[in-house]
């Protein structure tokens, strides 16, 4: 059985490689490729339909799709999603499907749709006007700004003062950026990054934030292993996966004072953190579940 790993650097990153050595383990051939390289060819007189990796049909039975690029062009974002698509309307199953990996990247359109079916999600408002944003941050108190599309804690901004959120409003509209604002969540200075594959939370840790309300790993976090993950924290992370399309993902959970709040979902989550503080690896789940969907 061939499965692709697909993403976007030039040489497979660790979590790629993690990936490749867990599907050989379970006796596939693993290949990586990147989206750049992949042709969509289809229509004509014969109305072939096929994809290509270079100048070679990409023959798999399966692909793990990790990344298609963000900081592109439109037109670039646009044929390589369509790429993937067609492999998905060839037939071929792709973890996660590009529909539901692009979904959850937009932070705006997944916090909704999880919010219309009764997720718990931060109080959250998205506009391109900095005076909006300035009322916002005068009648909801400290907020949060943060990129639409982004991951790892970068460029978000944690505001008590309107003006302040006015520059930084202001300075997103002025290049063109969408106005990000979440209502600040009162937690314990840690949350719950809950790891799903297909139907159940293969493993659970707390990202413990070090001297900073941010707890993402990549800014300083600790990762603490969770003994037993509470029962409703493994059903709502099923859940939000289910709702947005993915085979796998991790879900940010932060503990409030009124229940479980859902922060973030991420389709294409790294998991060193989770391996040093739990001993197990996602991508050997990862990797078996994707086999057996390639066999049904």
């Amino acid at each position: 059985m061939k499965i692709a790993i697909i993403h976007t650097r030039p040489t497979p990153p660790w979590s790629a490689r993690q990936l490749i050595l867990a599907l050989e383990s379970l006796g596939a051939t693993a290949s990586y490729i990147r989206p750049d390289q992949i042709l969509s060819e289809f229509g004509g007189l014969e109305k072939s339909s096929r994809v290509y990796h270079g100048s070679s049909p990409l023959d798999v039975s399966a692909v793990i799709l990790r990344d298609i690029g963000f900081a592109i062009t439109l037109e670039q974002f646009l044929r390589r999603f369509s790429a993937i698509k067609h492999l998905e309307i060839l037939g071929t199953p792709v973890v996660n499907p590009v529909e539901s990996l692009v979904l959850a990247r937009n932070k705006h359109l997944s916090l909704l749709l999880l919010s219309s079916r009764g997720i718990p999600v931060p109080r959250t408002a998205v506009t391109e006007d900095p005076y909006t944003a300035y009322r916002i941050a005068q009648s909801w108190g400290t907020i949060v700004i943060k990129p639409i599309v982004g991951s790892m804690g970068f460029g978000a901004l944690k505001l008590d003062d309107p003006d302040v959120a006015f520059v930084v409003a202001r300075t997103l509209a002025q290049l063109g950026q969408p106005i990000y604002v979440q209502e600040y969540v009162e937690k314990p200075n840690r949350d719950i990054r809950a790891f799903v594959v297909g139907d159940r939370v293969v493993a659970a840790y707390y990202r413990v934030g070090d001297r900073s309300w941010k707890t993402n790993i990549a800014q300083g976090a600790k990762a603490v292993a969770i003994d037993r993950c509470p029962s409703e924290v493994e059903e709502l992370a099923v859940r939000c996966c289910k709702i947005l399309g993915l085979h796998y993902g991790g879900v940010d959970i932060a503990e409030t004072e009124n229940g479980y709040v859902v922060l973030e979902v991420n389709a294409s989550p790294g998991w060193r953190g989770l391996v040093a503080a739990t001993g197990i690896n996602p991508a050997t789940h990862i990797a078996r579940y994707v086999i057996e969907l390639a066999r049904r």
